[in-house]
């Protein structure tokens, strides 16, 4: 449902606020509740600017609207760079900003700075149409389903919600999968468990560093089971700071 106010409403509540009344008295001019002019302030930038005290159609009203969308890009994640070509084509307004207002400057880099504090977690890599070849392929070549989808990095959630969603991969899948016999698990290499460690870190799953390793989650699950110290230095690597 679109949060948006029907157009007669929302002119009487503009030209309530643009006149000096207060919200309530505003709103209800206009037949409106306040929670749905708050609620339509949301994504309406005009009435967010009279409710904060600036008329939209004032000289300098572009300015803060173009800081403040700048700002919410920062606060996304994009780099200025990115945020300036999605705003200006790239043009300089944001350099002459920081030079001409102290202020805007110091709310940039506080925006970016709450990315440095808190990165966003590794994203798990996509079931492309690429991977789902390679994955049907192992299976052809006798792998596992959990086998199959560690070759390529990807967890076997992964793998079934696309075959519950898309009935011509399962049928792939089937093809594949009786093509000739299942082949075992088998022990993971030293050299592929130090690249298993070598994943881990605060933020990743066991399972998730187990994929990239090409190692079955199930066989660190099983070893944490029977290895005191194999479990101690997979929590101390994951708590590392």
């Amino acid at each position: 449902m679109s949060d948006a106010l029907p157009a007669r409403n929302r002119s009487t509540l503009l030209a309530q606020l643009r006149n000096g009344q207060d919200l309530s008295t505003a709103a209800q001019a206009a037949g409106l509740e306040i929670r749905q002019v708050h609620t339509a302030a949301r994504t309406d930038t005009a009435l967010t600017l009279l409710l904060a005290g600036t008329d939209p159609e004032e000289a300098g009203a572009g300015g803060i609207t173009e800081r403040a969308e700048y700002l919410r890009l920062l606060a996304l994640g994009c780099t200025p760079g990115l945020a300036s070509q999605i705003l200006f084509d790239g043009a300089g307004k944001v350099s002459h900003w920081r030079q001409d207002d102290a202020a805007f400057a110091q709310a940039c880099d506080a925006v970016r700075g709450l990315w440095s504090r808190h990165p966003a977690p590794a994203r798990a890599p996509r079931f492309t149409p690429a991977r789902r070849h390679t994955f049907l392929t192992h299976l052809e070549s006798g792998l596992s389903v959990t086998a199959a989808a560690a070759e390529i990095g990807i967890t076997t959630a992964v793998v079934y919600q696309r075959r519950k969603r898309d009935p011509a991969f399962a049928a792939a899948m089937d093809t594949a999968r009786n093509t000739r016999p299942r082949t075992p698990g088998t022990t993971p290499a030293a050299d592929v468990w130090e690249a298993f460690f070598h994943s881990l870190r605060p933020g990743v799953a066991l399972r998730q560093a187990a994929l990239r390793a090409g190692i079955r989650p199930e066989a660190v699950y099983e070893r944490r089971r029977t290895d005191r110290a194999f479990a101690d230095r997979t929590d101390r690597l994951r708590t590392a700071r």
